[in-house]
């Protein structure tokens, strides 16, 4: 189950940032550069919290709480830490176009674990 929901977020997150970086004409600009940060960082949160449900499911109540709350503050943390740098120290990057590519493939990535995990709780309740 990871292993495919790993690929469709990479695949996802590379055709975004492609087509932001056609239509912004190339990858030489700030805001291209802060697209794809945004759809890296969303990625990799993505994934890293599927990780985690992946991992806790099958384990105890308190496992997978855990394991949610981890990877809700470690998105958290992650996200915030690097877009207050971009704000402060990285004028390679736009940052609003940081934050709003962030937040739009997180905002698809999380629609897309809420349907992975939907699917394999039903595929654990019938049997198969």
């Amino acid at each position: 189950m990871i292993l495919r929901y790993a690929a469709l977020v990479l695949l996802i997150a590379a055709a975004g940032s492609a087509a932001a970086a056609l239509w912004r004409g190339g990858l030489e600009g700030p805001v291209a550069r802060g697209v794809i940060l945004g759809a890296a960082l969303a990625s990799f949160g993505a994934i890293g919290g599927m990780g985690l449900l992946a991992w806790s499911f099958g384990r105890g109540q308190t496992q997978f709480f855990g394991a949610l709350v981890l990877g809700i503050l470690g998105r958290l943390l992650v996200f915030g830490g690097v877009l207050v740098y971009v704000a402060l120290r990285a004028p390679a990057f736009d940052r609003i176009a940081s934050a709003v590519s962030l937040l739009g493939f997180y905002l698809v990535f999380q629609v897309l674990e809420l349907w992975f995990v939907l699917k394999g709780l039903a595929g654990r309740r019938s049997g198969a």
